[in-house]
């Protein structure tokens, strides 16, 4: 057989069989920011290079080396962006770096973060839910007010009689669409109070 018909052959097979390239998938997590200060919120932004399984699972991983239990991550798009529902808290989360660690697919991936304490207002866990409760006339003035009080997020020693202004519930909207920080939230509470409008 001359050279120039193994290579005719060699060209043909090639040509006709079936070939299957596999290509490995891939998993990349990055946050929003490298640095976050209590108060903040984070967010994971998840880049796959397919849609394979339906979730990812994520752990966080704090100074300590303590991990998380598996938080599930539904991937739909080959970019997911996921916001937490609380801003980090010191009462939850200590000053120092943490790790996201990633598995989708056989796939892993990892990043890094760090929390400080810049000293700004934040608004304490279960904000959230408080603040919706009070906006939807579940819970009082006097309970919002004390629940803030008690967790040193405004300076008040709060009365059954005290009345926040109704309009306020407007900034409480914003914020809970989070149109608004959490100092913007208690800076405008706090001058309420401090101006004896509360």
């Amino acid at each position: 057989m001359s050279a120039d018909y193994v290579k005719r052959y060699a060209l043909f097979v090639l040509l006709i069989l079936p070939v299957h390239i596999a290509f490995a998938l891939t998993v990349d997590v990055t946050t929003d920011k490298t640095t976050y200060n209590y108060g903040d919120y984070l967010t994971v932004i998840i880049t796959v290079s397919e849609v394979s399984d339906s979730v990812a699972v994520m752990h966080i991983v704090g100074p300590d080396g303590v991990k998380s239990s598996a938080i599930p991550i539904p991937i739909k798009d080959m970019n997911t962006s996921i916001t937490t529902p609380n801003a980090f808290d010191p009462q939850l989360y200590k000053e120092g770096r943490y790790q996201i660690q990633i598995t989708y697919a056989g796939a892993d991936a990892s990043t890094e973060f760090e929390i400080v304490d810049a000293g700004n207002a934040f608004l304490p866990f279960g904000s959230n839910l408080i603040i919706s409760q009070w906006t939807d006339g579940i819970i009082s003035d006097y309970s919002l007010l004390k629940f803030l009080s008690d967790k040193g997020a405004i300076s008040i020693n709060p009365e059954e009689s005290m009345k926040i202004p109704q309009w306020y519930k407007n900034n409480a909207g914003w914020w809970l669409e989070r149109k608004i920080t959490d100092v913007e939230f208690l800076n405008a509470l706090q001058y309420l109070i401090d101006q004896k409008i509360v």
